[in-house]
């Protein structure tokens, strides 16, 4: 077995170990050791959350209400911008805070998000949002369903860890714009919020109000927004356009409104003089002085008008108008040197500068009811209107008319003069109609030199022009028009609104004349018709004389079976003050009429108790109805306050049946009583005559032709008017009547006995007594008869 030799170090065998045992090797270490490895990485770890919690963690500030209404622990939270960036620590109380001058307030601990940390400087303002509704809008509402927050505006300024919060939210307006001061004695109704308006354009708002500290002025500061304030200058006029200004005098009261918006939340309006132009940009907080209104302001051009008359218009509360568009106002009205005239003072709105030249001209307007202008046109009364005209020369005094010019043909479109007799209740500005759309307005109306009618001119829009033709019809379609009748009701017609209040044209052309229409040019003239019927239908001209017109009038219709034909055009007394002479137009579907042996008669109400006939006529007027003649062509009628009363020869020749019942004395019949068979009405009385030796009456009756069968050779006829009463011991008190319309008109009853007693059908003229009363047998009578049926056809 060979020696094991340890290995030498550096070539030199060492020492063989006593009693040949083996010794450990000793070796040094060059890193740290493990123990220290986990103390290492825990201090690390350490450091780490300790950079977390400086760079990433949560930042504390304090907040010193007023009042802790609506903070909750844990719960309320810190927004801005909408976003979440805190909640409420802790809260508690603070009595005799000094920075509430001595009052108790809450203290708030919050906690806020690391990346809101530059919040919290200095300028930086708190506040606690909750529900609101005012004037000027609702806020907060949100806060209903999350609870009441506590917003936050940034500032700019040193790091801040405490503040104290507002007791309301602030008047700030976020976003880039002009910030000015107005200086006024009172806030009248503006509040926070509240419009600012250039040319009626909202361009800004209130943003904050405060009374200065002597309390003579309230300074109010505007935001005028950035893209709008390059309209204010130094020389700018601000005014207030708040609520309602009401003025009285000896002309009465006057009420101005500006807007319904102005009126519950204030506002304020502003605009430049053309003399101050030129005069430099506002910058943020410039001040102006707050004028009461836009007279005070003496923000327009000064116009002076002169009228030949005195008129009545008011001070600070007339309007000018250019088109329905406000372009001044009355600032002054007195009475001129000679005082045979008014002079008044006009501010015209700066924008018109270049169109008051010698073309201008101004006129008073009365107030027309005009629901489409609101309330306030509807109670301000006179206005004066403008036409605007561009010239040679600027002008500032006018020679004004006292009233509206008829016509005015530089305004564009097509222009017409319409001649009628009687124009209604047109007024100017009165809209023209085409098929119920408005193609044009009414200029105005004047007397012919003549006096024997009134001019109107309209005017119709460039783009309906074409619409009118040589053969055009126009109407008016002024007011109401009302048709009765007891089966139908009352129908009530108006073209428009504005037709009932103001009047108003209507125009069409009829079939025959759209083949032959020529064109028609500026200046042309057309009759203006009283009704839509008049203007279409070519009818024939007729003249009617009446004993009296009461009842009639012009318009009146003249009708055929309910159907109009025609209408009076013209009433006056004739030659003789005995008769009243009637012109009446008879339409082409009426021509016929214009005949000899044509009746006119009057149709009235009647109200009796033998006949209640034509209701109607108590509202919508009297008529004259016809009856077709067939003589010869005639103009010339004679028309009864009555229906004419039929003759022998048309009651026999009636359809149906008609028979004579001679009686001893006509009783309660009246023509139009009923005959009744079996209760049933099946006809009626026509009429009565006396006979042939005056010895009887003959009472003419007709059955209806379906009931003819009824009518036999031994029929018996009795007078069923009134009431018959029976009394008795045994039998008791028996009272008996046909209807309650045979009580009232009276009536006639028949029967006809069973076959063969019945005998044959008879013709019409057939006579029969009138039995005073029936016979009980005649009650027990029961034939089966077949009725005529009108619904097969007659073979």
């Amino acid at each position: 077995m060979a020696d094991y030799s340890p290995p030498q170090k550096n070539g030199a065998a060492e020492p063989p170990l006593d009693n040949g045992a083996q010794r450990g090797l000793v070796r040094s270490s060059k890193g740290l050791p493990l123990v220290w490895i986990l103390p290492l990485v825990a201090g690390l770890i350490a450091l780490w959350l300790l950079y977390q919690d400086v760079a990433e963690g949560d930042v504390h500030a304090s907040i010193l209400f007023h009042s802790g209404d609506g903070l909750v622990k844990g719960k309320t939270v810190v927004k801005y911008s909408g976003v979440n960036i805190g909640i409420v620590q802790d809260v508690r109380l603070v009595p005799n805070a000094k920075e509430l001058n001595g009052a108790d307030g809450v203290l708030a601990e919050v906690s806020l998000n690391r990346s809101a940390e530059y919040l919290l400087v200095e300028g930086t303002e708190f506040w606690v949002v909750k529900p609101e509704l005012s004037i000027t809008g609702i806020r907060g509402l949100e806060t209903l369903l999350s609870g009441n927050y506590i917003a936050v505006e940034s500032g700019s300024g040193k790091r801040k860890r405490e503040f104290v919060a507002l007791d309301q939210p602030p008047a700030f307006i976020r976003g880039d714009g002009l910030r000015v001061v107005l200086k006024s004695r009172r806030l009248g109704s503006l509040s926070r919020g509240s419009p600012v308006y250039y040319r009626q354009l909202s361009v800004g708002q209130v943003a904050d109000y405060r009374l200065e500290e002597d309390g003579n002025e309230v300074s109010i500061e505007l935001f005028i927004r950035r893209e709008y304030a390059y309209l204010v200058h130094r020389g700018s006029r601000f005014w207030n356009s708040s609520g309602i200004s009401i003025e009285g005098g000896i002309s009465g009261i006057s009420v101005t409104l500006e807007s319904l918006a102005a009126l519950f939340a204030g506002g304020v309006s502003f605009y430049t003089p053309e003399s101050q132009r030129q005069s430099p940009l506002a910058v943020n907080g410039t001040e102006f002085k707050l004028y009461k209104n836009f007279a005070a302001a003496d923000a327009g051009i000064s116009v002076t008008l002169n009228f030949d008359r005195g008129i009545d218009v008011t001070p600070g509360s007339t309007k000018v108008y250019y088109q329905g568009i406000q372009v001044g106002e009355v600032s002054s009205a007195k009475a001129n040197k000679r005082i045979n005239g008014m002079a008044v003072k006009v501010l015209m709105d700066p924008a018109t500068d270049d169109l008051l030249s010698e073309n201008t001209r101004f006129w008073l307007a009365p107030p027309t009811f005009d629901f489409t202008g609101g309330l306030n046109k509807l109670i301000q009364g006179n206005r004066i209107e403008v036409d605007l005209r561009r010239g040679q020369r600027s002008q500032r005094t006018f020679t004004a008319r006292a009233s509206a010019p008829p016509r005015d043909p530089r305004v564009p479109g097509l222009h017409l003069r319409l001649t009628s007799r009687n124009p209604g209740s047109l007024q100017r500005d009165a809209p023209v109609y085409f098929r119920r759309i408005e193609v044009g307005k009414v200029q105005g109306m004047e007397l012919r030199r003549d006096g024997e009618g009134v001019e109107v001119y309209v005017v119709i829009e460039p783009r309906y022009a074409h619409l009118v033709h040589q053969g055009t019809r126009f109407w008016n379609v002024s007011g109401l028009r009302a048709s009765a009748s007891l089966s139908s009701g009352i129908e009530v017609q108006a073209d428009s609104l504005m037709s009932l209040l103001r009047g108003g044209v209507a125009f069409g052309i009829r079939r025959e004349d759209r083949a032959k229409a020529a064109a028609v040019q500026n200046g042309d003239q057309f009759p203006l018709y009283s009704s839509r019927e008049a203007a279409l239908e070519e009818g024939i001209e007729i003249h009617i004389s009446l004993p009296s017109a009461e009842g009639l009038k012009v318009g009146a219709p003249l009708r055929y079976k309910g159907v109009q034909v025609g209408e009076i055009t013209r009433l006056r007394l004739g030659r003789h003050l005995g008769e009243v002479r009637a012109r009446a137009k008879l339409y082409h579907r009426g021509a016929n009429f214009a005949r000899a042996g044509t009746r006119i008669w009057v149709v009235s109400p009647q109200i009796g108790i033998s006949k209640i006939a034509h209701l109607d006529t108590l509202i919508t007027g009297r008529y004259l109805a016809l009856e077709p003649g067939a003589g010869p062509h005639q103009t010339e009628f004679h028309a009864e306050l009555q229906a004419p009363k039929e003759d022998l020869a048309d009651i026999m020749s009636r359809p149906g049946l008609t028979v004579i019942l001679d009686a001893a004395r006509r009783g309660s019949l009246v023509a139009g009583s009923p005959v009744y068979y079996r209760q049933v009405q099946v006809g009626e009385v026509t009429g009565f005559s006396l006979g042939e030796l005056a010895d009887r009456v003959y009472i003419y009756v007709h059955i209806e032709p379906q009931y003819r069968p009824l009518v036999r050779e031994h029929t018996v006829f009795w007078n069923a008017s009134g009431v018959d009463v029976n009394f008795g011991l045994r039998s008791g008190l028996n009272i008996n009547t046909e209807s309650a319309q045979a009580l009232i008109k009276g009536g006639v009853a028949f029967a006809t006995p069973e076959p063969p007693f019945m005998g044959f059908e008879v013709e019409s003229g057939s006579h029969y007594p009138l039995y005073p009363k029936a016979e009980p047998e005649w009650y027990k009578w029961s034939p089966k008869i077949e009725l005529y049926d009108y619904s097969e056809p007659v073979k």
